[in-house]
């Protein structure tokens, strides 16, 4: 039959009579004391078990019986070595271990951390545009001297005399217009009068035109007399068209006077 385990605390030294030794609740320790010492208020660990063994030995007193000092230090050497070859056997285990995972390869991971990338806001500023127009050079047709009229298309093309071109300028929408190279054919009932019409800058507004008094009144012919002037139409009044053959041949003469 097992004897119970006595509970934590000084008891009769089993191997020492006299003596009383602390029992730690698992084993002896090697701290006693004098039987005779008083132990009814039950010391607990802390007050009778000196931290250090020089208190140890403070504490013991002279007369004592039991192990003899000496023996004790020789004991507790050979036990410190004991336990430091056990403790370097353990742990010189667990190195060799720490260098056999340090040697052996640990394994990667290529998953990256995913990057965020916070793109600060760019204020762009439009650069200042310059534009350069360039000037074309304007050419001013010149309008043909006046001169005496030569004709090779007709020979009854004439020039016109002063008094019917300003018969016929008189009638001009727009001011400044004049009226040049004066071409006239006589049909006995109708006079037909032609030349170039040039506005205030001497730049050619029409070629030709061609217009036709009868009875002292004046009747706009082609389309450039109908639109520079206010005359009326001849085809609505006379029922002389631009295709008349007349005008046709008046308006050759003014065309060969502008080649």
């Amino acid at each position: 039959m097992t004897s119970p385990t006595p509970p934590p605390g000084w008891h009769p030294d089993p191997s020492e009579p006299g003596l009383l030794r602390y029992w730690d609740g698992t084993q002896w320790t090697e701290h006693t004391q004098s039987a005779a010492e008083p132990t009814a208020a039950g010391p607990t660990a802390a007050e009778n078990i000196p931290a250090d063994p020089a208190e140890l030995a403070a504490t013991d007193e002279p007369g004592r019986t039991g192990v003899p000092r000496a023996v004790k230090i020789v004991g507790g050497i050979v036990a410190a070595f004991v336990v430091l070859g056990v403790i370097g056997a353990v742990f010189g285990d667990e190195e060799s271990s720490d260098d056999s995972d340090a040697a052996a390869p640990q394994p990667t991971s290529s998953s990256a951390a995913p990057q965020v990338t916070t793109l600060a806001p760019v204020r762009t500023t439009p650069a200042p545009v310059t534009t350069t127009t360039a000037v074309q050079p304007t050419t001013t047709t010149p309008a043909p001297a006046a001169g005496p009229a030569t004709y090779t298309s007709d020979p009854r093309c004439a020039s016109a005399n002063q008094s019917l071109v300003d018969q016929v300028t008189a009638g001009f929408s727009e001011s400044g217009l004049t009226l040049t190279n004066g071409t006239v054919i006589d049909a006995g009932e109708y006079t037909y009068v032609g030349g170039t019409t040039v506005d205030a800058a001497g730049r050619v507004e029409n070629r030709s035109d061609v217009w036709v008094i009868s009875d002292g009144a004046v009747y706009a012919s082609t389309g450039g007399a109908r639109n520079t002037t206010t005359w009326p139409k001849a085809s609505s009044k006379l029922g002389i068209s631009a295709g008349d053959p007349d005008v046709q041949a008046v308006d050759t003469c003014v065309v060969e006077l502008t080649k």
